[in-house]
């Protein structure tokens, strides 16, 4: 009987430190992090660098798997012309983005694992107790322990769809920019076509791309995504056009 009760005491405390969800202790510990990437976000629209360098990097020491901040600084260094300082920001991104990834979905995967185990738990002291002999309010823990399976349902649900979470689509064709300037055309088709399928609405990249097969000679597919780029009414610059019509011969 006392062991019952301590049991179901545990059940209960576990509730408690398990009310959170994984995702909710996750923005908390990005939370500090994040303000600072929102503020450099706001400073880089206004074209204040060394202020958004610093929110950037404030943001890393706030959490060291800040890709986010990573791939912005990739684009700062971009825009100050250090391809190479660039590059290296941006696959620290990614890396840090399937790091990031891996903790994420492994945290959620205990939870679902503990919301299971004191499901049965609960449903094993349940079926080995008379508990309306005993005086015990036997719904009460039922309740409970319906609501630890809700629980693990939930979660295995935003852990199916959280495995596709994907490296984001902007960075990637902000990515593809530095890996044009630095001439390695194979890394920036890559990346565009990345951003491409994660984002088709990322209608810039469909020029970027047309761009990065036209210089390596690729005439079918620079002609393939220019028109796409047209359809899309992306930016397309007119002596770029102009040699594309030329040399791969579009009407």
């Amino acid at each position: 009987m006392k062991r019952f009760f301590v049991m179901l005491c545990l059940v209960l405390t576990f509730g408690f430190a398990y009310g959170q969800t994984a995702t909710s202790l996750y923005n908390k510990v990005m939370g500090p992090s994040t303000k600072h990437i929102e503020k450099g976000k706001k400073y880089l629209k206004k074209n204040k660098i060394s202020k958004a360098e610093k929110e950037f990097k404030d943001a890393i020491k706030s959490w060291k798997h800040a890709y986010a901040a990573y791939a912005y600084l990739g684009i700062i260094y971009y825009q100050k012309r250090d391809f190479n300082k660039s590059k290296e920001y941006f696959e620290k991104s990614i890396k840090e983005f399937a790091a990031f990834k891996e903790n994420f979905l492994k945290m959620k995967l205990d939870y679902m694992k503990e919301f299971q185990r004191k499901a049965k738990e609960l449903q094993i002291e349940l079926d080995k107790h008379d508990m309306q002999y005993q005086g015990i309010n036997a719904t009460a823990y039922e309740t409970k322990k319906v609501e630890y399976e809700n629980k693990y349902k939930n979660m295995k649900k935003e852990y199916e769809k959280d495995k596709n979470m994907q490296y984001d689509a902007f960075f990637r064709f902000k990515y593809g920019n530095t890996l044009m300037a630095l001439k390695d055309f194979k890394g920036a088709i890559e990346q565009y076509s990345a951003a491409i399928n994660q984002d088709p609405n990322l209608k810039d990249a469909y020029t970027n791309l047309s761009v990065a097969y036209f210089v390596t000679g690729d005439c079918a597919n620079a002609v393939k995504y220019y028109k796409i780029a047209k359809e899309k009414k992306a930016k397309i610059n007119k002596n770029f056009e102009r040699d594309l019509k030329k040399r791969c011969r579009v009407n």
